[in-house]
């Protein structure tokens, strides 16, 4: 009798051995690689990468262009990951030197020099030829940043959509001197031109939510012919043509049977460790031979 339990121990000790095996495998998440864009204004930079992984910091260094200098300071929304505009607690910058401290999505990054011309602040023309481009967007990103035009010139810029949102013409909006326009501009697949620039302007994009791609009609129908199934299925365990038991004692109760959820459940992605339901197996394995190994040494 000692040997079975000998037998029983040295099985739960190799199972738990198994379990406690560290895992050897990558996850699937790690390694993704995210698109790197830059919208630059007088400057360039180095190095200038197309994609960055997942989880990694990038450093570059930014330089200016003749007639250019660079600004000693980022504007809010010139890094954007995922999505999502970074505060200065998520970089460093300084002296044209920007690092990056994690990447988690793609990255557009916008850089815009300071002109020489004494045209440094933007949003004042002082009777100057040149005038003031801001941004006032929701869930939209724009190919340029702020930044000042010379007066009588043309301007265009990219307006796009945030994942999950779509733009459209009728939310689109240019301001010339804080009054709204109607004319001397045009919006078309995603592009904003002004023809030209007469006063200090004031870009507006509002994106609004994607709709839902099932329709209400086709949802209620789904509802309707589930609650049918329902019904008949029903109706057959009230006729008594299921010998369950289980079903028959549920009936007697009067209560109805519980459907338990599995979608808190994530099954391992491709890539992932051992799941533990594994580990469960390989314990029932080797209990399994320990008592097979006894029951042999004692026939």
């Amino acid at each position: 009798m000692n040997k079975i339990k000998k037998y029983l121990v040295t099985g739960i000790m190799l199972a738990l051995f198994t379990a406690l095996i560290p895992k050897t495998f990558t996850s699937a998440d790690e390694g993704d690689m995210y698109s790197v864009t830059y919208n630059l204004t007088g400057v360039t930079v180095s190095p200038q990468v197309s994609e960055a992984e997942e989880g990694d910091s990038m450093d570059m260094t930014f330089t200016a262009n003749e007639g250019y200098t660079l600004p000693e300071e980022l504007p809010e929304g010139a890094i954007q990951i995922g999505g999502t505009y970074l505060s200065e607690s998520d970089y460093i910058y300084q002296d044209g030197e920007l690092s990056i401290i994690d990447v988690f999505g793609d990255v557009v990054i916008s850089v815009a020099g300071i002109s020489e011309s004494g045209d440094d602040e933007p949003g004042s023309s002082d009777g100057d030829d040149s005038y003031s481009i801001t941004y006032d967007l929701y869930e939209v990103t724009a190919s340029k940043q702020d930044g000042n035009v010379k007066e009588g010139t043309s301007y265009s810029v990219k307006l796009k959509a945030n994942k999950g949102f779509k733009l459209n013409s009728s939310n689109v909006a240019v301001q010339v001197n804080n009054e709204y326009v109607y004319s001397g501009y045009s919006y078309n697949e995603g592009v904003l031109e002004i023809d030209s620039v007469t006063g200090d302007i004031i870009i507006e994009a509002i994106a609004t939510p994607k709709a839902s791609s099932k329709s209400p009609d086709k949802n209620n129908n789904n509802n309707n012919n589930t609650s049918g199934k329902k019904n008949n299925t029903g109706s057959k365990s009230n006729s008594g043509s299921s010998n369950s038991k289980s079903s028959q004692a549920l009936s007697t109760s009067g209560r109805t049977a519980t459907n338990y959820s599995t979608s808190s459940y994530r099954a391992p992605r491709t890539g992932d460790g051992m799941d533990v339901r594994y580990y469960g197996a390989f314990a029932l394995i080797f209990i399994g031979a320990g008592c097979l190994l006894a029951g042999k040494k004692f026939k």
